[in-house]
């Protein structure tokens, strides 16, 4: 299937759905979605569309959680992926044995993972109605994602495995240190980096999302109630922010060019 390997899917799993909903409405300039059988999630899309980028789940703060992203990768095979998984000494944290009547709910099987380092993704069964997306996506969508990881060799080899996703030769990356390309067959969709020295969070997944300037984003986000998380920076043929979202949700901006 076109999209088995691929990243599919992204929920922002936070504290206070509509600060998070809003904020981020606001910010892209997207309009949100409720579906008529579940009123706890909320989806963001594009102005004017029915086609939502990603989703809102609410997340219990008293359980000492904070907000987060977690990404879905499509899988052929839900129950295989998850046997794999074990083999290769990651962790299933959710899945249809887990809970099925959630397994139900959503039409798609799903299951969410963390990889041997501790770096938490989602499993979906691929639906094979995924548009397979090669160029440079549009504003507000996820555009560039990025594995930041304590042992570069054995998340390679963990993904390679799951996935088969390959790496490209090491490089660097200036100040951020060491670093591999992404592959999804012949497309780089991602970077393979260290974990910054000290990081007081575990290895774990970034994801960019496009905007038309940065500079402007950076503004309107401030008057919007989010933080700076880090000093704007070049890199990979454009410019990066991390911010946090009103409830501390990390987000990178990136401006393209």
């Amino acid at each position: 299937m076109a999209s088995a390997g691929r990243f599919i899917w992204w929920d922002l799993m936070t504290v206070d759905i509509e600060k998070s909903a809003t904020f981020f409405a606001s910010l892209l300039e997207m309009d949100l979605l409720q579906p008529e059988d579940d009123p706890s999630y909320l989806m963001l899309a594009p102005a004017g569309t029915e086609e939502p980028v990603f989703g809102f789940v609410p997340i219990n703060a008293d359980a000492g959680t904070q907000s987060h992203w977690l990404g879905y990768v499509a899988v052929p095979d839900l129950r295989a992926s998850i046997a794999q998984v074990e083999e290769l000494g990651g962790m299933i944290n959710l899945g249809p044995e887990e809970d099925e009547e959630l397994a139900a709910e959503i039409d798609q099987q799903m299951s969410i993972i963390t990889d041997p380092q501790g770096a938490v993704v989602g499993l979906l069964t691929d639906p094979g109605t995924v548009p397979v997306v090669d160029d440079v996506r549009p504003m507000g969508f996820v555009n560039w994602i990025e594995l930041l990881a304590d042992d570069r060799e054995r998340a390679a080899s963990f993904y390679h495995e799951l996935f088969g996703w390959e790496v490209g030769p090491e490089h660097e990356r200036g100040d951020e240190g060491a670093a591999h390309a992404l592959f999804h067959g012949e497309r780089v969709f991602g970077l393979l980096r260290d974990l910054p020295k000290g990081s007081p969070v575990p290895p774990h997944w970034t994801f960019f999302i496009r905007v038309p300037d940065l500079d402007q984003a950076i503004v309107r986000a401030r008057e919007l109630g989010g933080f700076m998380y880090e000093d704007p920076a070049n890199v990979d043929g454009g410019r990066r922010v991390i911010l946090l979202d009103p409830t501390g949700a990390p987000v990178t901006l990136w401006q393209v060019g």
